[in-house]
């Protein structure tokens, strides 16, 4: 199998390749910095929602134990509430790390 290696485009009348202009760098503005710093910081509403959501979910999948079924498979119930637990745990400990800062 031969590999075909992309070419630029050649103008038509002379079969010369365009020149190439050197692009200009941008100025990093310091929003931009502060990103890249904290790429996947949450919000406390969006922390909050994660806790009590996941928490909610794993007290109720452990309550219910093997008796949740759906179209004939048993879903094991203390395997979602330790997955969710760990979920809710997270973000728990997240809110608790910030609870000093504001968001």
């Amino acid at each position: 199998m031969t590999r075909i290696s992309p070419r630029p485009a050649r103008h038509s009348r002379t079969g010369q390749h365009p020149p190439t202009a050197p692009v200009p760098q941008a100025h990093p503005s310091p929003a931009r910095k502060e990103a890249r710093r904290n790429p996947l910081r949450p919000s406390k509403p969006a922390l909050w929602f994660l806790f009590l959501f996941n928490l909610a979910v794993a007290v109720a999948a452990g309550a219910a134990g093997n008796h949740l079924r759906i179209h004939g498979h048993t879903i094991h119930g203390a395997q979602i509430a330790a997955g969710m637990g760990v979920v809710a745990l997270g973000a728990g400990a997240a809110l608790f790390l910030r609870r000093g800062k504001r968001a």
